[in-house]
C-alpha cells in the first residue's frame, strides 16, 4: 500500500474515564512536501539576553528568558509587532506571590490588556497587565494536586484545560477549571520487540511539547525524541498520529532511580520536532532533527517548517534562512515570528507564502 495513503483503523484505547476513540495513522516522507524557501528580516533587542519561548497576544509579542539568566533580570518582555519597538519588561524573579522562577508558556487573558505566564518550576500561572509598569503579576493561580504531574497544558474550552504528563498512562489529560481531573484520552501502543515497556516508559519514550488551538479544537503532542506528531481533536476525542520520515525509535535503556525504573535516552539525545502551531487552515510544525552535541557546535536547531492540513496530510516544507527554536503565527498579518538560535538571538519575521493563503 502507498505510504502516502492514510491507513485508517479503529481500536479500543483503554482509559478509565473514556469510551473507545478513533486513531488514524499516517506515515510521511520528505518528498511528500513541496519545498518553498522563505527569507526573513531579523529584529534584535538588547534588553533580551537569552530568549527561550515566544507568544503572541493580538499585536504584542511575548518573549521569556531562559531560566539561567541572572535573577535581577525580568523573566518576560513585551514587543510591539506593528513597529518592532521594545515595549516593557514583565515578570519579577522570585518564589513569592506574583513572582516566578521560569516562564514556559503564554496564554491570552480575559481581555486585550492581560496575559498569563506558566511557571513550570513552581506549577502556577501568573497574570500580567500589558499596560502597567510593574514587573509583578496582578494575580496567580496555583495548580491543584491532580495537576502536579502535568508538564505542559493549555486552555481547551471555557470550562476545561488539556495537558500532558511525563509519565501518564494516557496521551492527553483533561481537567476542569478548578484543577480536578475529568478525563484521560488515548492509551499508548506497545513497542514491537519490547513488550516489557509499561505505560510510564512509553510516555517517556514519546516525550513531547504540547500546543493547540482552542478555537479549532485541535491540540498536538509535538514529538521531541522521535519523528511523531499526535493530533488530538477535542470535539470528538479522536487522534491522528503522523510518523516519519525517520521511523526508528531513539536508543534508550532502563535505569533504576530511587526504586523506580525510568527510560534513559543518554547524554546526547537527538531532537526531532521543536514546536507546532495550529491555525484556521493548517498545522505548522518546526522540524530539527539534530542532536544536542550538533546544536552546541553549530547553533543550528531547526530550519524547516512542515505544513499539514488538519487531517495530517503533508503539503509544504518551508525552508528557513535562519535556525529557530520556536515560533508563533500572526494570522491577521500572515506572518511567522520565530526565535533565532544564532549568536545574537532575536526575532525572525517571515511572510507566509502565497501558496498557503
Amino acid at each position: 500500500m502507498n505510504r502516502n495513503i492514510i491507513i485508517l483503523f479503529l481500536f479500543v484505547l483503554s482509559s478509565c474515564e473514556t469510551a473507545s476513540e478513533d486513531l488514524s495513522y499516517r506515515i510521511i516522507q520528505e518528498k511528500d512536501f513541496k519545498v518553498i524557501p522563505i527569507t526573513s528580516q531579523k529584529y534584535y533587542f538588547e534588553e533580551i539576553i537569552n530568549p527561550s519561548k515566544i507568544g503572541l497576544v493580538d499585536d504584542k509579542i511575548l518573549i521569556s528568558e531562559a531560566w539561567r539568566v541572572p535573577e535581577e533580570n525580568p523573566r518576560n518582555h513585551i514587543i510591539n509587532s506593528k513597529d518592532w519597538t521594545y515595549d516593557k519588561p514583565k515578570g519579577k524573579h522570585g518564589e513569592g506571590p506574583l513572582e516566578l522562577i521560569d516562564a514556559s508558556l503564554f496564554y491570552k487573558g480575559e481581555n486585550a490588556d492581560t496575559f498569563w505566564t506558566y511557571s513550570m518550576n513552581r506549577r502556577k500561572i501568573v497574570e500580567y497587565s500589558m499596560s502597567d509598569a510593574t514587573l509583578l503579576g496582578k494575580s496567580e493561580w496555583k495548580m491543584t494536586e491532580p495537576m502536579m504531574g502535568i508538564r505542559f497544558f493549555t486552555q481547551a474550552t471555557d470550562s476545561s484545560f488539556l495537558g500532558i504528563s511525563r509519565v501518564s498512562e494516557n496521551r492527553i489529560l483533561e481537567f476542569d477549571k478548578e484543577g480536578n481531573k475529568i478525563g484521560g484520552y488515548g492509551a499508548w501502543e506497545k513497542v514491537k520487540d519490547r513488550p516489557d515497556l509499561n505505560a510510564h516508559h512509553l510516555a517517556e519514550l514519546n516525550g513531547s511539547f504540547f500546543k493547540g488551538n482552542a478555537d479549532e479544537g485541535l491540540f498536538i503532542r509535538v514529538g521531541l525524541y522521535r519523528d511523531r506528531l499526535e493530533v488530538f481533536n477535542n470535539r470528538d476525542k479522536s487522534f491522528i498520529i503522523i510518523d516519519g520520515p525517520d521511523l526508528a525509535l531513539p536508543p534508550f535503556e532502563l535505569i533504576d532511580a530511587g526504586g523506580i525504573e525510568h527510560l534513559y535516552l543518554g547524554l546526547d539525545p537527538h531532537y526531532h520536532y521543536r514546536d507546532a502551531v495550529v491555525t484556521k487552515s493548517y498545522i505548522f510544525a518546526l522540524y530539527g532533527g539534530v542532536s544536542l552535541s550538533e546544536f552546541n557546535k553549530t547553533s543550528v536547531m531547526a530550519k524547516q517548517i512542515w505544513v499539514f492540513d488538519h487531517k495530517g496530510k503533508p503539503l509544504w516544507n518551508l525552508k528557513l534562512d535562519r535556525s529557530l527554536i520556536n515560533f508563533v503565527i500572526n494570522e491577521d498579518t500572515n506572518e511567522i515570528y520565530g526565535l533565532t538560535t544564532d549568536e545574537d538571538p532575536g526575532i525572525s519575521v517571515y511572510t507566509i507564502p502565497e501558496e498557503l493563503l
